[in-house]
């Protein structure tokens, strides 16, 4: 089968000497996880945005399902965005305050109509039940539903906004540093919880972290970026293999 994400030799550049990205170039297959590793400034967050369509490469090419999501413009680029979703590092941030969590939760909805999650059996009613049934299978009750995200605690936070990137059934969701702002013992909740989604939903991720620990524990497939530039490729299982870049090895040592 064709990769669902395909990344081909993108370059990024901001300003005139500032060069971010160069010559990228990774794949993801249907069911898959990647899991991207660097320090910080190496690129991580450029690499999300460009795959996101919230900024353009200034060469090569992203491809989403055969779909070449760089070209895209208005109404296209907005209707491609319903397949990859993201899960951002601080949840706190990303979920509106304003707005009750049933709200949150279904907000994406409002954009895409037309999308009704096939793994949600048996939802019946309007968008406040779509919302409860989301959260129960992210593991969060409907008495949550008509708080507030100060009301929730840092982990249940990260639950809903899962739960929200779900919501329109994505084929890749890119999860950008989704732990590292929780507590150690919420953090293991949480990857278990991705994992858990990923292998009964068949849904592609691309797991972005310094930790490399959280990384091994969650991908198929690990790529390192160091500067910029993707150095190492490797199976999971092979991580410490003496074949590894020495780069790689060394940032295995003295995680970043």
């Amino acid at each position: 089968m064709p990769p669902l994400l395909e990344v081909i030799k993108i370059g990024k550049s901001y300003g005139d000497s500032v060069k971010v990205l160069r010559e990228v170039s990774f794949q993801i297959g249907a069911g898959e996880c990647l899991g991207l590793v660097g320090e910080s400034g190496s690129g991580k967050s450029t690499i999300t945005r460009l795959i996101l369509g919230l900024d353009k490469p200034d060469s090569g090419e992203i491809f989403v399902s055969g779909q070449a999501v760089h070209r895209l413009k208005g109404k296209a680029l907005r209707h491609s965005r319903k397949h990859v979703q993201v899960v951002f590092q601080d949840p706190a941030a990303s979920l509106n305050p304003r707005l009750r969590i049933w709200k949150s939760v279904v907000e994406p909805l409002e954009n895409f109509p037309d999308v009704e999650p096939k793994f949600l059996t048996n939802v019946s009613g309007g968008q406040r039940e779509l919302a409860a049934a989301l959260l129960d299978r992210v593991g969060l009750g409907s008495e949550l539903l008509d708080r507030y995200p100060d009301q929730l605690s840092g982990g249940q936070k990260q639950r809903v906004a899962i739960a929200r990137g779900l919501s329109l059934e994505p084929k890749l969701l890119v999860c950008d540093e989704p732990t590292s702002s929780l507590d150690v013992s919420v953090q293991a909740q949480i990857l278990n919880l991705l994992k858990e989604l990923k292998e009964e939903l068949g849904i592609s991720y691309l797991f972005i972290s310094h930790d490399i620990a959280a990384v091994r524990f969650m991908s198929d497939r690990i790529a390192v970026l160091k500067d910029g530039q993707l150095i190492d490729q490797f199976a999971a299982g092979d991580l410490f293999s003496p074949e590894r870049h020495p780069y790689t090895r060394k940032w295995t040592e003295t995680p970043a």
